[in-house]
């Protein structure tokens, strides 16, 4: 791809970029603000509803109560009078404190006084008891009857939502039995809606809560009556819902509060004209970088290119790049002038490469005589494992010790297959070289390896004193070919599980390092020839080199691996390994 396009696309991927980024802190703090500002704002609303609504319960509460404990009321409960009722009991229901209705109930609980009007509508109001409507709000006095405290409720009557108070009948002391109870209640209505509206300062709306509006879907309406309040967005109002039920859980009146969400609307579109200057100014600075780039930077690399075509085949050396101008591009051709020079006069040179090439290719034929060992082995064993594999076919259903003795030949044939692998890894340590290594810096690479090769399983790894420098003159990746050989095998007698504590023991010219485990340990039958090869522990799963390649690399080092039979439980092997043996190569 040239490098015109690369920087075109590069461009254009930096502003789409841009965008993005914009676009993902534009959602997690404007617009994650403005629904934190919209909640807040319906929060707001919706408190100052609640807030106007608890107040007018509060305030016809406390006329309720005046009332009931009025001396002159608890004779009257007791024996009502027309003089006490056109003196005390105004016909318009105390038109002052703007009341729609009062009842008065004797101790009896029956219905002595039971006035009402409503304003708006110019009418008498009274609860009748024959009324299905009115039927929860008798039955809501009688069971608030004998209770000694202020009793409210919202409630739906013939004649509308009502708020209304009961307060028990005493004597101004508070003595005394209860001789009856006062109920005051106010019609929630247009001219109720207009006093909330004006105290919030927002356009409000009486609703039925059986017939909300259609544009409230089934899941919303849901809300609203579990909950109580439910935003909404409408073009450029915000609607919030502020449900009231009656203690039973029913529904009695919904008011609607609009806010405008003009301020919102600027913000959103104050965003997204952000976004498009963003874009443009995108657009414009990377044409014009575009544009310096190709003049200042890829026409002179371009006409560089042109120059050392020919330099490519090595045919003429003469050929000199222009330096122009004092730049980087300028020192580059500066630099390319004198490795022309340097290739002229270093003849010599060239004569090391090749004899470097003469001796890559002798351990080139080195490896090849390697694979070609391998594969002689491994021929035969193909095609007697091919023979192996018609002579099932021909035998599809063969018993007795056909059966038995064709997947045994298998197993063996893949055996030895593994054995041979083995070996080519064991024929590579005779190219060891020495140099000075940390000890728990080879460790720590073998346990970083099996376990990003999740080799060694769920097994827990324990290094004691891992920090620690400990110097040793030795092939480092032999001997991490050594300890992962190690770890893998107590990993594996442990089935994944299980932990390999690993301690590093120094000692005056040599370190002890060992290895312990948590598995069954080794057998008797094969504990005193671990270290020979063709040895496991693990049936099929392992040819048996893995230890004895180990043992003999530790040995090339001038060390010794042991097995400590003292501890109980588990295998200990120990690698005692000099500080310092042997010379520059082994």
């Amino acid at each position: 791809m040239a490098l015109k396009t690369k920087l075109a696309l590069f461009i254009a991927g930096s502003g789409l970029v841009l965008s993005l980024s914009y676009l993902w802190l534009n959602h997690l703090t404007i617009s994650h603000s403005l629904e934190e500002q919209k909640h807040i704002l319906a929060m707001k609303v919706a408190s100052r509803v609640f807030e106007m609504v608890a107040s007018e319960k509060k305030r016809i509460g406390t006329i309720c109560f005046d009332w009931a404990a009025w001396d002159a009321m608890f004779d009257y409960a007791d024996r009502q009078t027309r003089e006490f009722e056109s003196q005390s009991m105004p016909a318009a229901v105390i038109p002052e404190y703007d009341l729609n209705i009062i009842i008065v109930l004797n101790r009896m609980k029956k219905t002595i006084y039971h006035e009402g009007y409503d304003r708006l509508r110019k009418r008498p109001v009274r609860f009748d008891p024959g009324h299905p409507k009115n039927a929860y709000i008798w039955r809501k006095l009688a069971l608030d009857f004998d209770r000694q405290s202020l009793q409210s409720f919202f409630s739906d009557s013939e004649h509308g939502p009502v708020i209304l108070v009961s307060s028990p009948i005493l004597h101004s002391d508070g003595r005394g039995p209860i001789n009856g109870r006062v109920v005051m209640g106010r019609l929630v209505n247009e001219d109720f809606n207009e006093r909330i509206g004006a105290a919030i300062q927002e356009s409000t709306a009486l609703l039925d809560p059986a017939r909300l509006p259609g544009y409230l879907d089934a899941g919303q309406k849901e809300r609203l009556r579990r909950d109580g309040l439910l935003l909404t967005e409408i073009r450029q109002l915000f609607r919030v819902f502020c449900a009231y039920t009656d203690p039973e859980g029913r529904p009695a009146f919904v008011i609607r509060a609009d806010a405008d969400r003009a301020l919102f609307s600027l913000q959103e579109k104050a965003s997204r004209n952000f976004l498009v200057s963003l874009w443009l100014s995108t657009l414009l600075l990377g044409l014009l970088l575009f544009g310096f780039i190709d003049r200042m930077l890829l026409k002179r690399l371009e006409d560089i290119s042109h120059k050392t075509t020919d330099i490519t085949t090595f045919k003429d050396l003469s050929i000199r790049v222009p330096e122009e101008r004092r730049d980087e591009i300028s020192q580059l051709s500066q630099n390319i002038n004198k490795m022309l020079q340097r290739l002229e006069k270093e003849s010599i040179r060239q004569r090391e490469m090749e004899d470097r090439l003469v001796m890559n290719e002798k351990l080139v034929a080195t490896g090849r005589l390697a694979a070609n060992m391998a594969h002689e082995i491994n021929n035969p064993l193909f095609a007697i494992a091919n023979s192996i594999a018609v002579i099932k076919r021909q035998l599809k259903n063969a018993g007795g010790d056909v059966g038995e003795v064709l997947p045994l030949a298998e197993k063996e044939i893949a055996r030895v297959r593994k054995i041979t692998r083995k070996l080519l890894d064991h024929g590579k340590v005779n190219l060891e070289t020495f140099v000075w290594s940390d000890i728990n810096a080879i460790l720590s690479t073998a346990c970083d390896v099996l376990k990003l090769g999740k080799r060694s399983g769920r097994t827990a790894i324990v290094r004691e004193d891992g920090e620690k420098e400990l110097p040793v003159l030795c092939n480092p990746d032999s001997l991490q070919q050594v300890f992962m050989n190690l770890i893998v095998n107590a990993s594996e007698a442990m089935a994944g599980h299980g932990e390999i504590a690993i301690a590093v023991e120094r000692r005056p010219d040599a370190y002890a390092i060992h290895f312990r485990d948590q598995g069954p340990g080794f057998p008797d039958a094969i504990r005193n020839k671990i270290f020979e090869p063709f040895n496991s522990s693990k049936n099929a799963k392992g040819a048996g080199l893995g230890l004895y390649i180990s043992y003999h690399i530790v040995q090339r080092h001038g060390g010794a691996m042991t097995l400590d039979e003292s501890g109980a439980g588990g295998a200990h092997l120990v690698v005692t390994l000099p500080r310092c043996r042997g010379t520059a190569h082994a």
